[in-house]
């Protein structure tokens, strides 16, 4: 009797939460317009799961320890192998740290996230052998930070719900894979929404959120969509300089490179602008960021068939802040 009613329950839960999820993707798609979403996802159980922690001075965003169980589905991408085209049983991770108070006006309460965030799905099993290249995990890794505008968790003053997005080039993101390679995109987004957070979504100590839990579901988009592909096994080397907008070495920049597994790797630049990045898996698609105090820069996104060398990134024009 026990385990009918769970079902039950299950069930009733699903089916709101997949309700929830519709509606919340209908107004992704009107809010954003040009792009296509090609993943989404909602937890399994519907828990309070993500996590957001008042430190005093600076605030916390992450999840329960082990991540979150979520279902995850690619959408609207051609060629997928069946082992990875339907629902797939995934955890969720999602890492960052802001130090910027939030504020409220209007019964509305912003909470700046001004550091980047990392969003990870990771398959809960090895995709089989031969998919996307071997024994595969990373269904989604999503990185994003603040460019002209700020990301936030925003919500009513004193209410259950709030949401998150960010899109180009508003804000910097950068989406890689195992299995999609995102080299065609010119723009990016992704839109979380939270529900059942507790307690109720206020400010609290330093100005920043009270520490609270909750639920969530989310979507990513990009135009075009990505693409399905397959990476090799062999070494390469992506090397470049960063350059300022009359074409100098910009020193003491950031540079980002998110492989497919997820891993970000740094690299900051020296007096010439030069950068160098050694070892990274050929075939894979590889997104590059570059973090400025003086310039904005959009994100370069790359196929790695063979070694990259003499690559120059250059600011957005007149991006200067």
């Amino acid at each position: 009797m026990t385990t009918k009613i769970n079902r039950r329950s299950a069930l009733r839960s699903l089916r709101l939460i997949a309700l929830s999820f519709v509606l919340f993707v209908l107004s992704l798609s009107n809010a954003s317009g040009q792009t296509t979403t090609f993943a989404q996802f909602f937890e399994v159980f519907g828990t309070n799961d993500f996590v957001f922690t008042n430190n005093g001075t600076s605030g916390e965003f992450s999840q329960i320890p082990g991540g979150v169980p979520v279902f995850f589905l690619y959408q609207n991408i051609l060629g997928l192998p069946p082992s990875i085209s339907g629902i797939q049983s995934a955890h969720l991770f999602i890492s960052t740290t802001t130090t910027s108070p939030g504020f409220s006006g209007s019964g509305v309460v912003s909470q700046p996230l001004n550091q980047s965030v990392t969003i990870q799905v990771i398959r809960d099993t090895p995709a089989p052998e031969g998919v996307g290249g071997g024994s595969r995990t990373n269904l989604l890794t999503a990185v994003f930070l603040p460019n002209s505008q700020t990301p936030a968790l925003v919500g009513s003053d004193g209410g259950n719900a709030a949401s998150l997005s960010a899109t180009t080039p508003d804000h910097t993101v950068i989406f890689t894979s195992h299995f999609l390679s995102f080299a065609a995109t010119t723009q990016r987004n992704l839109a979380f929404s939270f529900s059942s957070i507790t307690p109720s979504f206020s400010l609290g100590a330093g100005g920043f959120l009270v520490s609270n839990v909750s639920a969530g579901s989310g979507t990513f988009a990009s135009s075009p969509v990505p693409v399905y592909t397959v990476p090799s096994s062999a070494s390469v080397t992506v090397s470049g300089r960063i350059v300022t907008p009359s074409g100098r070495g910009l020193a003491n920049a950031e540079v980002l490179l998110l492989d497919q597994d997820g891993q970000a790797h740094v690299f900051r630049t020296g007096s010439f602008g030069h950068f160098q990045f050694e070892g990274l898996t050929s075939g894979q698609s590889v997104a590059i960021g570059v973090r400025s105090r003086q310039y904005n820069f959009d994100p370069v996104f790359l196929t790695l068939d063979d070694s990259v060398s003499d690559l120059v990134i250059s600011p957005v024009t007149n991006s200067v802040k």
